[in-house]
């Protein structure tokens, strides 16, 4: 993987082209970021744009994108954007290589996939950049495309692409970069390596929040670090529960995925603190957060989730919380370093999404408040 870093590195992406041997690209993103690309690269602009695509990636809008590909002649793929736009790419990419849709929805590929892809992170949160897996929709039920070639060829980190985003999605995204670091660090399937990166993720989260938010520049390029950093350690690791049990919260009450994330890891980690086997990857986590007792992280992190505003949707009734948890991705699951049971799973979504008292809640936000 080929990497330009740093502000106004969007305009070498002709460099990088090059050395990718991309001459006609399909560009795939939406409206202003695509529209910001082709400014800074007049020479872009007979190359067709794809945004005919929904914020869930479904494999019928990356059909369209693959017509698109061979009807323009395109010799490669620059996707611009959040996961969305990175995750399209890669199914367009997918489907370029295989017989049919069902080949992609199935994970059957050949040993080697062709089409160099470029990915532009505009947002600083999935890490998708950094991964060889894409998600998207098939008749409604989410399937993971996993293929080492879906990994991008070369990726463009750009602070000031992030400074058109709403910010909601800044927060939201923040928190999903946060919550890959710790996930990947505490994971059955962490590694010396994936651990530098999760650290490097979860520190450069915290250390740069506040500051990113407020509009610094720097903060945001260390923001847009992190986020590559977390995509990096879940590329070796993949996510554990929290990820899992987020998709549904996204789909039933409109959560963006970060936001859908951080419900529930506050929570698990309560419950993983519970289990003798993960004291020492706990005590080493609250010392990479600066923090003096294992304890005092979940609150940190929902005295993040206060300050920032971002709303716990109301305690469902139990029917609801059944069906939640019945529809946690059990493949996920068994990568947590602790194995759940359906009934904890439930009562987990239970213990999230109840209120907790004004005093409580004060804790949490003196910790997150008092943090830097």
């Amino acid at each position: 993987m080929k990497v330009l870093r740093g502000r106004g590195s969007l305009k070498k992406l002709g460099e990088l082209m090059e050395k990718l041997e991309i001459r006609h690209p399909m560009i795939v993103g939406m409206e202003p970021l695509t529209g910001r690309i082709l400014k800074l690269n007049p020479g872009l602009l007979s190359c067709p744009v794809f945004s005919a695509f929904h914020p869930n990636p479904d494999l019928q809008d990356a059909l369209a994108g693959a017509d698109m590909f061979r009807k323009e002649s395109c010799d490669g793929l620059v996707s611009i954007g959040g996961g969305s736009s990175i995750d399209t790419a890669k199914a367009v990419k997918a489907l370029l290589n295989v017989p049919s849709v069902d080949d992609v929805a199935h994970n059957r590929f050949p040993e080697k996939l062709q089409v160099p892809h470029i990915a532009i992170p505009g947002t600083a949160g999935t890490g998708s950049e950094a991964t060889q897996i894409a998600v998207a929709y098939v008749n409604g039920s989410k399937v993971s495309l996993n293929h080492p070639d879906l990994l991008a060829d070369g990726v463009v980190l750009d602070a000031s692409l992030l400074e058109s985003l709403p910010a909601y999605h800044k927060k939201s995204c923040a928190l999903d970069a946060l919550a890959q670091g710790i996930e990947s660090y505490w994971c059955a399937a962490a590694t010396d390596d994936s651990r530098v990166h999760a650290y490097l993720a979860i520190l450069g989260v915290l250390d740069n929040l506040k500051a990113y938010l407020n509009g610094d520049p720097h903060a945001a390029e260390e923001m847009l670090d992190a986020s590559f950093q977390s995509g990096k350690a879940i590329q070796i690791t993949r996510t554990t529960a929290a990820h899992a049990m987020s998709y549904r919260l996204t789909k039933k009450y409109g959560l963006a995925h970060g936001h859908a994330v951080m419900v529930t890891l506050p929570v698990l980690w309560e419950m993983a603190a519970e289990h003798e086997e993960m004291q020492d990857v706990l005590g080493e986590l609250t010392k990479i957060m600066r923090l003096g007792d294992p304890l005092m992280v979940p609150r940190l992190l929902k005295g993040i989730m206060f300050d920032l505003e971002m709303q716990i949707p109301e305690l469902p009734d139990d029917a609801a919380l059944e069906e939640l948890a019945g529809s946690v991705n059990a493949e996920r699951m068994n990568n947590h370093p602790v194995k759940m049971t359906h009934g904890e799973i439930k009562e987990a979504y239970r213990r999230a999404m109840t209120p907790m008292c004004e005093a409580e809640k004060q804790a949490c936000l003196d910790i997150w408040r008092y943090y830097q």
